[in-house]
């Protein structure tokens, strides 16, 4: 049988077993080198192979007899030819197990297909690195001074340095690149949309460059639109080169296609990206030596949906830059096969793939690694080409290649991200994997110790990427399980002792503590906590499926003098066992042996309490909070501020405002009320209602906002988070009151605004799994870049039957 070599990624003929066999002898071949017959699942090692089909048996010379009959006996007639069938049976068998197996393989959850084991091996199989291996630390001093020379020096250049901004101007240049290209960083995000707005707001500010850096640093999409518009209208009469043009023309184009009807203005600044990269290749905006650098934007960055949209383009401009370009070119076109190899497979499990799909899928994946191979040759020492060959094998070969080329490309950047992210994806059981061999993937990372890098790291990201494999609910996790737990103790503890992680430290022991936490190890969150102050990072505590704004003094209740009774009331907490739980903390707010912290959260836990038994009556209740302390609600964004006559005053921030109560709603309710427009900087305002896990950074929970602002007008909108994917239904409002009405039953929703219908038992936009014990309810916003404050008024809900 005749076998397929291929040979450092790439296949170089076919061939006999037995001539595989005789270079292997010789040493023409190591057996390291993958070989796949028709029959065979997946490519697998020479060495493999050889070992599984032993030589053939030489026979003894015959023996000098006789010649025999000419006539062939019946016996022997009769074997042939139930050797032919047996033959015939055996092909047919084999391709029909090839059409199926995948069919199979995607229908049976967690079976344990051949090739598991050697994953479990290769997944834990140490990495190498040497002195000259890149990392991303070194990584962001380059592209350091990639920025510095196109923003910072590009501005000294060629700026007309108006008094009336220069100063402020320069101050933003150099703080924004420091944030994004410094290893220790010591400004916040907030610190630069304030320089931004500041700037963007300045009438006299006419510099593109400078539009463009506010444009990058603007939550509100409509606002970060007409800031790269302005900026692109300013470049037209400027003496900057290509690229910051470029950068703003790419990024406008991606925040136009977040919004409806804009696919023509997309396509032409498609148009005009394309030459402004020609041109950035051309005028020395883009030098040779900082191939990587745009290459990774193009492939992973800013530039990605650029590339997606114009992936057959993209190389060819790169291909005509020249000789010095090559590289990039090379890395260009096996990124536009892969693309194209996945168009033409479809989405779908593999079952469901035609066989023109199949055909496609094979072919653009030969082309892509004939140009990622040649690019890898050409320059070994830069991951991104034996990273996206990974891809290509995970798709056309087996983990054992994968392996092949992780190994190359962590040979020169230990800590890519993308490389450790495709071996992890591969190694997930829907692949070439197990979930054992995910664990061990992340063990494995973990044991480098290399906390000067995000390597360890990657045992979180296995960890979560293995619960996602399970399908754990929202807020359930496997960090306290026995050959979990020490590895990730073991983790953190190595970052928080690394000396060049010392700015990060108080980061690191937040973590730590929600990870202990979430574990059920009290004791350690306790000590994390402690040495921080009991102050952890308010951003470290969300987007774990759960609300741990209370962590740190639910830690000091659980790990305090009355622990045990907490432990006790808490079961009932979380079982929504409510009166129970209400009579246990009711007893414990009277102990008289509590520390501050645990006082603290007795109170909270009462006022969520009883919060949750009026819910429950089936009655409508009042729905704000009140109190300096807002006890029983959550702040995620935003300045609150109960008033005198029960209504609550809003002050939003940068990024809008949310407080969300965290007594549970269910999945069936009805809210109303009203709010009041107290003051806007401009005339735009927005208003709402936030619900399931409402935190900012995640997507989890659904937004229902009344807005007016310059790009929308006035409408209303139910959306995934307070992204696009949305319901929307233009309404003309009042400037000044506005009364809502909502009501969420059976995953359908209905709504009303100042008692006009705007939707009805609609569907939601996006699906989110939500369970009833995680579906909060609040009040929330985004905000069009300008300083609002909302009064919200006699707002009240209702639970409703699940009939």
């Amino acid at each position: 049988m005749d076998y397929h070599l291929n040979q450092q990624g790439q296949t170089i003929g076919v061939f006999p077993l037995e001539e595989l066999r005789r270079r292997r002898q010789a040493g023409e071949l190591t057996g390291a080198e993958f070989v796949w017959c028709e029959g065979m699942a997946t490519w697998e090692s020479l060495d493999t192979v050889l070992q599984r089909e032993p030589p053939p048996i030489v026979p003894a010379p015959p023996l000098l007899r006789k010649p025999a009959s000419k006539a062939v006996p019946i016996l022997t007639i009769v074997a042939i030819v139930l050797a032919a069938c047996v033959a015939l049976f055996g092909i047919l068998a084999v391709k029909f197990i090839r059409r199926i197996r995948p069919i199979l393989k995607q229908a049976v959850n967690g079976s344990e297909w051949s090739g598991r084991d050697s994953a479990l091996t290769l997944a834990s199989q140490p990495v190498h690195w040497t002195t000259n291996t890149l990392t991303v630390a070194k990584m962001m001093e380059k592209g350091k001074a990639f920025r510095i020379r196109q923003y910072l020096d590009s501005y000294q250049e060629h700026s007309a340095h108006n008094p009336a901004y220069d100063a402020d101007a320069l101050q933003l240049i150099r703080t924004w690149i420091d944030f994004n290209f410094s290893v220790k960083v010591r400004t916040n995000n907030a610190a630069i949309v304030q320089m931004c707005d500041k700037l963007a707001t300045n009438p006299a500010c006419d510099d593109p460059l400078v539009l463009t850096v506010t444009g990058a640093n603007i939550n509100e999409l409509h606002e970060a639109s007409r800031r790269f518009t302005l900026a692109l209208k300013y470049y037209e009469h400027s003496r900057y080169q290509a690229y910051p043009r470029l950068y703003a023309t790419v990024m406008l184009a991606g925040e136009l296609t977040d919004m409806h009807g804009n696919a023509h203005r997309v396509r032409d600044l498609d148009d005009a990206a394309r030459g402004l990269l020609k041109e950035a290749l051309r005028d020395g905006s883009i030098r040779p030596e900082e191939q990587a650098e745009i290459a990774e934007i193009l492939l992973s960055g800013w530039g990605r949906g650029f590339l997606v949209r114009n992936a057959a383009a993209i190389p060819k401009i790169a291909q005509d830059a020249g000789k010095p370009y090559q590289w990039l070119a090379l890395t260009l076109e096996g990124e536009h096969h892969i693309l194209a190899a996945w168009t033409a497979r479809g989405g779908g499990y593999a079952n469901t793939v035609t066989p023109e799909g199949w055909k496609g899928f094979r072919e653009h994946l030969v082309e892509a690694r004939k140009y990622l191979t040649k690019a890898w040759e050409l320059r070994p020492d830069l991951p991104l080409a034996a990273s996206r060959m990974m891809d290509v094998a995970l798709g056309s070969s087996d983990i054992q290649e994968m392996r092949l080329w992780f190994d190359r490309a962590i040979a020169a950047q230990v800590d890519h991200p993308g490389v450790w992210k495709n071996m992890r994806w591969g190694l997930r059981p829907r692949w070439h994997g197990s979930h054992d061999a995910m664990l061990a993937f992340g063990v494995m990372a973990a044991d480098t110790r290399r906390y000067d890098t995000d390597v360890p790291r990657n045992l979180f990201d296995s960890i979560s990427d293995l619960e996602k494999d399970m399908e754990l609910p929202l807020g359930e996790h496997i960090y306290g399980r026995d050959d979990i737990w020490p590895h990730l103790r073991e983790m953190y503890e190595g970052y928080i002792a690394e000396p060049t992680q010392a700015e990060s430290r108080d980061g690191w022991r937040s973590t730590y503590s929600a990870i202990a936490f979430l574990a059920g190890k009290y004791d350690v969150a306790r000590a994390q906590l402690e040495a921080i102050g009991w102050q952890p990072w308010r951003g470290n505590l969300s987007n774990w499926g759960r609300d741990l704004s209370l962590m740190p003094l639910e830690v000091a209740a659980r790990t305090g003098a009355v622990g045990q009774q907490i432990d006790e009331a808490e079961k009932h907490f979380q079982n929504g066992s409510v009166g129970t739980a209400l009579r246990l903390y009711t007893d414990l707010n009277a102990a008289t042996n509590t520390d501050e912290r645990t006082r603290a959260f007795i109170r909270d836990r009462l006022a969520t309490l009883e919060l949750a038994q009026h819910f429950q009556t089936g009655e409508w209740i009042g729905f704000l909070p009140s109190g300096e302390n807002l006890a029983g609600w959550t702040v995620e964004r935003g300045k609150f501020t109960p008033q005198a006559d029960g209504t609550l005053e809003v002050q939003s921030d940068e990024g809008g405002h949310i407080i969300y109560s965290r007594a549970p709603v269910g999945e069936n309710f009805e809210v109303r009320g009203s709010f009041e427009v107290v003051r806007s900087s401009t005339k735009a305002f927005q208003a709402g209602l936030v619900m399931g896990m409402p935190q900012f950074e995640s997507t989890a929970w659904y937004g229902f906002r009344v807005k007016r602002n310059a790009d929308e007008g006035d409408v209303v909108a139910f959306a995934q988070g307070w992204s696009t994917r949305q319901l929307h239904v233009p309404l003309a409002l009042n400037s000044e009151t506005n009364s809502f009405y909502f009501r969420f039953h059976r995953g359908l929703v209905s709504a009303t605004v100042n008692n006009k219908e705007i939707f009805k038992n609609a569907k939601p936009p996006a699906t989110n799994a939500i369970p009833p014990t995680a579906m909060h309810l609040g009040l929330g916003a985004f905000n069009d870049a300008n300083d609002t404050v909302i009064r919200y008024r006699d707002v009240q809900v209702r639970k409703l039957s699940a009939r």
